[in-house]
């Protein structure tokens, strides 16, 4: 599952002369995960029922899903900041304001993407070596759980992103507003989390009347109860990625210079990144007219200052000269 929130990014902004130089809050590598109160009590509960194993790998495979959202994110330029540990699996709260329902679709997609091909690989492993069954069927099963759990078009489910994310974008093709579209998918969703919740809330009172309860069920109703209100409290904490390399400029690398046109978006030039070379843009008009260039730490600036990750070099160069604050170089 997976929580994107909109707020603004969690960068650090300071004035040098013309110019806006953006630097990476400094975070310890145990900011990643933050564990639930309700993870550890359910954990306790495990532990006495004797299926301690189980909830562990439970939580591992919740973490794997997270980190496929996180991949899928960062190729639209957004970073993985902290993971939180909940009783049905992990969340991740975020800034991924701006980005189209197209985008959002896959980002949600991915998560149980991940666990369906985790659990094929399992059972084609079952048939080329049958006892290796007994040490993986725990983590395929665990997979299969998540990502069907996770389709469920239920807030905070990854399927109510999805059926969100569709749903505004067949309303848009009938010519109704954005927000508008926005809206009645939203109460669509949450019209469906309830009765979700209602659902799992009552056959915990059914189960409870003809046997013992099942606890599972009802935490399971409530979880999805809240998603249904929303929680408007909560920081987000996906963030900007700042791909500068300014180390590069230290140690010396081969610079990769690339030709685009200005109507190239601050996505498309995310994907001529490369870990091998410090990449120059090098931007022309419709008329192959040298305009400007733009270097990899100037782009990362951009990009932070960038609305959505859809604007094209050309609307940030002008913004950038109009402002006086243009980070770019003329040849």
């Amino acid at each position: 599952m997976n929580v994107f929130k909109k707020t603004k990014p969690n960068v650090e902004r300071q004035s040098t002369g013309c110019r806006s130089v953006y630097t990476k809050p400094k975070k310890s590598p145990l900011a990643l995960f933050r564990v639930h109160p309700l993870f550890l009590l359910f954990g306790i509960w495990y532990s006495f029922t004797g299926e301690l194993f189980l909830f562990l790998m439970s939580a591992i495979v919740a973490i794997q899903h997270e980190c496929a959202h996180a991949f899928a994110a960062a190729k639209l330029g957004y970073k993985l900041n902290r993971i939180v540990l909940m009783p049905f699996g992990a969340v991740i709260d975020g800034d991924m304001s701006g980005i189209s329902f197209k985008d959002e679709l896959y980002v949600a997609l991915c998560g149980p993407l991940c666990n369906l091909i985790t659990a094929v690989f399992f059972i084609a492993l079952w048939w080329l070596e049958p006892t290796m069954y007994a040490f993986t069927d725990t983590a395929c099963y665990s997979s299969l759980t998540i990502a069907f759990i996770n389709l469920l078009p239920a807030y905070p489910l990854d399927g109510g992103r999805i059926l969100k994310s569709a749903l505004c974008r067949a309303f848009l093709k009938t010519q109704v507003e954005e927000g508008k579209a926005l809206k009645k998918a939203e109460r669509i969703c949450k019209g469906l989390t309830f009765s979700f919740a209602g659902i799992f809330l009552f056959s915990f009172i059914m189960v409870w009347v003809k046997s013992a309860p099942n606890f599972t069920l009802l935490a399971f109703g409530i979880f999805l109860f809240v998603g249904g209100l929303g929680n408007r409290n909560e920081r987000a904490v996906y963030a900007k990625i700042d791909f500068s390399r300014r180390d590069f400029l230290e140690k010396g690398v081969e610079i990769r210079r690339i030709a685009v046109r200005d109507t190239c978006s601050v996505k498309n030039a995310l994907r001529f990144l490369s870990r091998e070379g410090y990449l120059v843009l090098e931007v022309y008009d419709e008329n192959e007219r040298h305009l400007f260039n733009v270097t990899q730490n100037e782009l990362s600036e951009l990009f932070l200052i960038a609305e959505s990750p859809y604007e094209s070099l050309g609307k940030l160069q002008k913004r950038s000269f109009l402002e006086k604050k243009s980070p770019f170089f003329y040849s």
